[in-house]
């Protein structure tokens, strides 16, 4: 038996909204029925409400609207039908409230999926006088199921194609790595028994080099060994061997094992472990590749202070290990990062590490294999504590363990991630001052060259190719290292640097070197990885001379090292000519890059210095006495003037005029240690039988042009100003007083440590073309000591007499000037001054 389906809906109802309006509704349409489609605007859903005749007494407005036609078209029937034994109205009108969603309405070629609810309506008595039935257009939600479907199916699949891809990579990595293990044990082994003796006695240089050999396959096996356990670790193939393990004697081992990585390091190892501390319940060899791992860490990231391990038993059967360090610390939200595999978490990006970023990722596994948890609590700075879990063990540690664990310490350590090896050298013997005593460091040679990398390996390297082309190597293992030598007086010709090293990248030793020293005065060549090379040529920060990316090719290395100390080498030759300050204030990188009228705009301090009689002293000298005389006195004042910052613009003859662009206490303060050089040069003069030398210096500070001027066969640098002609003319007033010092008023008002000097106010003088009268000041700090007190003790009244003299009271001035000289009889200023006074006042007389 079948039953004709009526009705309609476009969007959905619930069951207790439709449950609630359509009783309200149905009281109102027997009560009301020409108004019962004036519904409200909640009641959107079609509602049809029937008697147990069929017949229906009641359509909402939405069901007229959706039907799209008054529901009377449809008494007279379909042909859609539906069983009627499940037919939710007739269910209803025996008193059953029903739902189904397998209706299907056909219009044409369209068909509607409806959901349809009744809701049987009983009157004072119990009796069924009505059902109320509600349509809901489900086409949307069906369609949204379907999709749903079959993005499931879709994601299932990528998921099955993921995890196959996932474990095709780790039967690579794992086939990969077996295949690797075979030469690597092979070459370790080869090159211990090296070591040993096995192809007859080495030297040390060679040893060395063997030792090296080892250090880096036992590194690169701890790598392939982390990549095996990774891989069984992923696919829950790492089975553990559990017995009870005392954790106080293989932490005993680890810290000894680890030893080697401290290096030169001030750090401290600490076992910190209770020796009564319960055995925990674990694998041996896997409870030591947890805190080699963490130890191990630990001094990577600690310069100094110290690493300690400790632990105490719990309440819950549980041990508490802790390893703590006083390193950089990590960022907290760094912490769940570093537990995952492949990520290696550095301080900074200018502070990178090395490493494949597996340890930490192991660790937490086998931790959590144990039954364990792990976390981590730091701050950036303030070091940092792993903190891990263990099960106590039920049983005793035998005998026979903890004598297996004694003998496992009394091996020679070495680097191996699982089980140290025999013939292993340990780190410590390849440290920077191990590779001094085997050959790194290098003193002959035509080109010094400083080589800075944290790899001992690295080093040893690049000494072996250099070591045959006449190269003096000096090498660093730390920017810091490297920065500490050339404050130390170290010059390189050339300075091999590194990127990636911990505490001090190479981008930052590269620009605190450069605040010192040009790119043509010290070229640096960076080591950097290929993926770094665009970054280096896209920092113009970055002012080096060029790049060669690791592993670094003998002759490339060679061929590079070549034409830079040649172009290091001309432009040394040619800045004998060309101040390289000259370069640099007229923005040049090389001396072929400046052009005829380059010229700029500076202020600085202007120095002449001038030595007396020198005219009557090279009549007495052979032409090459002369320019011996001449070279063997400016080689002293040369490295005084650049010692205080500035640099020689020329020599005229005997003299020299000095550029000083930064502070005027540089040039003050060179010109007194010129005056002490001068006075240990008559010493040896003296001793040689030579004549005593005297030199007049003068400073002023002021605007000066620098440019080059000739015409485009012939052209040289130069400077024009005025303060140039009154620096000259200040240094020709020490002849008439008979001092060492003058400076300018200008110079005096811009010294930053005017009271650190002696000084007192000499003159004013004009320059030539110009109104302004110039202050001329004495700086006596050079004078012979008795004669410098002397001018101390008088220095109120000796300017209280230039001041008598100024306001032409000539009488009292003499007066003073007369005190003066009776203390210091050879102050010629004073007398110079007692002169001009006795002559006014005979003028007047």
């Amino acid at each position: 038996m079948a039953q004709q389906i009526l009705g309609k809906s476009v969007t959905p109802a619930t069951q207790d909204k439709g449950d609630g309006e359509t009783r309200g509704r149905g009281d109102a349409e027997t009560e009301e029925a020409p108004d019962a489609e004036t519904g409200d605007a909640a009641d959107m859903e079609t509602r049809i409400s029937g008697d147990k005749g069929n017949d229906v007494l009641f359509t909402n407005t939405t069901s007229c609207e959706q039907w799209a036609q008054r529901y009377q078209a449809y008494l007279a029937g379909t042909n859609q039908i539906y069983p009627s034994n499940e037919l939710p109205i007739l269910r209803a009108l025996k008193g059953e409230k029903a739902t189904v969603d397998n209706l299907e309405l056909h219009q044409g070629d369209k068909i509607i999926p409806l959901e349809m609810s009744a809701t049987p309506i009983f009157d004072d008595n119990g009796e069924i006088i009505y059902a109320i039935a509600v349509f809901a257009d489900i086409s949307q939600r069906q369609q949204a199921e379907a999709e749903r479907m079959q993005f499931a199916r879709e994601l299932e699949l990528q998921n099955i194609t993921l995890q196959r891809l996932d474990q095709l990579k780790d039967e690579f990595l794992a086939h990969t790595s077996y295949e690797l293990r075979t030469p690597l044990k092979g070459i370790i082994g080869i090159a211990e028994s090296l070591i040993d003796g096995a192809a007859g006695e080495l030297m040390e240089k060679q040893i060395a080099n063997l030792a090296l050999i080892v250090s880096s396959g036992k590194q690169l096996a701890n790598r392939v060994d982390n990549i095996l356990d990774f891989c069984k670790l992923n696919n829950q193939d790492l089975k553990l061997q559990k017995k009870p393990v005392d954790l106080f004697a293989i932490t005993e081992v680890v810290l000894t094992l680890c030893q080697p990585l401290v290096s030169r390091k001030t750090l401290v190892l600490n076992n910190e472990i209770p020796r009564e501390l319960p055995a925990v319940d674990g694998d041996e060899n896997r409870l030591q590749q947890i805190l080699y791992n963490l130890v191990g860490n630990a001094i990577k990231f600690t310069e100094s202070g110290s690493v300690t391990v400790s632990a105490l038993a719990l309440t819950n059967s549980m041990v508490e290990v802790t390893v703590s360090d006083t390193g950089i610390g990590i960022s907290p939200d760094k912490f769940q990062d570093i537990f995952q595999p492949f990520q290696v978490v550095s301080a900074s990006k200018s502070h990178p590490y090395s490493g494949i970023g597996l340890g930490l990722g192991i660790t937490k596994k086998l931790v959590e294999l144990h039954g364990g948890t792990i976390l981590v609590e730091s701050e950036l700075g303030q070091g940092s504590q792993f903190i891990f879990t263990l099960p106590i063990s039920d049983v005793v540690p035998s005998q026979s363990d903890d004598n297996q664990i004694s003998a496992f310490s009394q091996q020679k350590p070495g680097l191996s991630l699982n089980s140290p090896q025999k013939h292993a050298r340990s780190r410590d013997e390849v440290t920077a001052s191990r590779l001094v005593s085997s050959g790194i460091v290098t003193t002959k040679g035509k080109f010094m060259i400083l080589v800075v990398d944290d790899e001992p390996l690295n080093l040893q390297v690049i000494a072996n190719y250099l070591s045959m082309e006449n190269y003096a190597i000096i090498p660093a293992t730390s920017g810091m290292e490297a920065l500490k030598l050339i404050d130390n007086g170290l010059i390189p010709d050339l300075i091999l640097l590194d990127v990636m090293m911990p505490k001090m990248s190479g981008y930052e030793v590269s620009q605190k070197i450069r605040d010192r020293f040009g790119v043509q005065e010290m070229p640096i060549v960076m080591l950097t990885a290929k993926n770094q090379v665009l970054d280096l040529e896209n920092n113009p920060g970055v002012e080096v001379n060029d790049y060669l990316t690791k592993p670094v090719l003998k002759q490339e290395l060679l061929a590079c090292l070549k034409t830079h100390l040649a172009l290091s080498k001309i432009n040394v030759a040619y800045g004998r000519f060309i101040p390289p300050e000259f370069l640099q204030f007229l923005g040049r990188e090389s001396l072929v890059d400046v052009q005829l009228g380059d010229q700029v705009l500076k202020e600085m301090s202007i120095m002449f210095a001038d030595i007396r009689s020198f005219t009557t002293l090279s009549e007495g000298m052979s032409p090459k006495e002369n320019f011996d005389f001449l070279n063997s006195y400016l080689s002293r004042m040369g490295p005084v003037i650049r010692h205080h910052h500035g640099f020689i613009d020329k020599y005229i003859g005997d003299s020299i005029m000095a550029l000083f662009p930064e502070v005027a206490d540089d040039a003050v303060q060179a010109a007194i240690e010129m005056q002490r050089q001068v006075n240990l040069y008559n010493l040896h003069r003296d001793t040689s039988g030579y004549q005593a030398i005297a030199i007049g210096i003068a400073i002023h500070t002021g605007s000066l042009m620098l440019g080059t001027i000739g015409e485009e066969q012939r052209m040289e640098s130069t400077v024009i100003a005025d303060a140039v002609n009154l620096t000259s003319r200040l240094e020709g007033l020490n002849k008439v007083y008979g001092t060492l010092i003058l400076v300018s008023g200008q110079t005096l008002t811009n010294l930053e440590k005017l009271s650190e000097y002696n000084y007192r106010f000499i003159d004013q003088v004009q320059v030539k073309g110009k109104q302004n009268l110039v202050s001329v000041f004495e700086v006596f700090d050079a004078d012979p000591p008795p004669i410098k007190e002397l001018k101390k003790q008088t220095k109120k009244k000796f300017e209280e007499g230039i001041i008598l003299y100024y306001s032409n009271k000539f009488k009292q001035a003499q007066a003073i000037l007369q005190e003066i000289i009776q203390l210091n009889e050879e102050d010629r200023v004073a007398n110079l001054y007692l002169e001009r006074c006795e002559k006014f006042i005979y003028s007047v007389v």
